[in-house]
Parts: structure tokens; C-alpha cells; sequence
């Protein structure tokens, strides 16, 4: 008895507060660390670093769609919401390149704990998976106010296949309209 009260003990004081990204009922599909951020024209990388961003790709329980939040984990702050109409512009799995990757576009259909703002922005990512030394990513962020955000980075562990077998599904399903 004592054994499990300690062992409960100890996971609940290891275990960090989770944003909605990482709720056990919203799996992370993949999880982009940003080691290199443009906000308008001005470079914030050193800021959003600082603040532990990262961008994550997840679903809910019981719910077909995904969504996107890029997390600031050290502020306890984030912008999550629903993407939809996702086009994948390119994939490659050339063994020649010694990589797979997907060029995609979406909307975001965004909202910001910090100050409550809302909208709709238009997303670009690329995301390479299995490069040589390790996976990476580009994203391009245009909000509805029209601003700017251009994030580059690495892949936290691998991307889950379940999110371009999910992506080709979609693509697949909106060719088929």
C-alpha cells in the first residue's frame, strides 16, 4: 500500500501541467520544437525559444478533425484551434532523396489564450520526415490581421504515420469530390 501511495506521489509531482494540446484525450500526432521564428519582419527566435515554443498537430477523442496549437509551455500560453481544408501540394518518397516529406496548406481556425483574439489564418508547413540528421520543418503563418509568422525547426522524436496516413486520406477524400 505504502509502495503505490509513493509511487502515486512521485508521478504527480514529475508530471508538468499540460496544455490542451497535450490532454490524454488530444493525442499529439507531432510536435515541432521552433529553433527559429520571424515575426513580420523582425527575427524572434531568441524570444520564442526562450519561452519553450513548439507546435503541435493533435486530435480529440471522439472526433474526426485536426488541429494545430503553437504552445509557449514556459508562458502557459497558446493559440489551438481546428485546421481544415488541407491540400497536400507535394509528398515525396524518392529514394533518391533518402527522405519522405510533405508540403501541405490549411486553414487554422485559431484562438489565443492570452488575450482571447480569434480568426482564421492561412497555414503552409513542410515537414521532412527521416532526413539524414533528423527530421525538420518550415511553416508559414498569415493570420486574418494579415501577420506574418515563419517558424522553422525540428521534429520532437518522429512524426506519428498516423498523421500522413491522415493527411493522405484527406487528399485522397477531397480529389474524389
Amino acid at each position: 500500500m505504502y509502495k503505490q501511495l509513493f509511487f502515486l506521489l512521485i508521478i504527480l509531482m514529475v508530471t508538468p501541467q499540460i496544455s490542451k494540446a497535450q490532454k490524454s484525450d488530444s493525442p499529439i500526432w507531432a510536435k515541432f520544437t521552433i529553433t527559429r521564428a520571424i515575426t513580420g519582419k523582425k527575427d524572434s527566435s531568441k524570444e520564442l525559444v526562450k519561452a519553450g515554443a513548439y507546435t503541435a498537430f493533435y486530435t480529440k477523442k471522439n472526433n474526426d478533425s485536426l488541429y494545430m496549437a503553437n504552445v509557449f509551455s514556459k508562458r502557459s500560453s497558446e493559440s489551438y484551434g481546428p485546421i481544415e481544408n488541407i491540400k497536400i501540394i507535394q509528398k515525396s518518397n524518392l529514394e533518391e532523396y533518402k527522405y519522405e516529406g510533405v508540403h501541405m496548406s490549411f486553414k487554422w481556425h485559431y484562438k489565443n489564450s492570452y488575450d482571447d483574439n480569434q480568426g482564421i489564418a492561412k497555414v503552409s508547413v513542410i515537414m521532412v520526415k527521416d532526413k539524414p540528421k533528423g527530421s525538420a520543418f518550415i511553416m508559414r503563418i498569415l493570420a486574418d490581421n494579415n501577420q506574418f509568422l515563419e517558424y522553422e525547426g525540428e521534429v520532437d522524436g518522429v512524426i506519428n504515420d498516423r498523421l500522413f496516413e491522415y493527411l493522405e486520406e484527406k487528399n485522397h477524400s477531397a480529389e474524389n469530390l
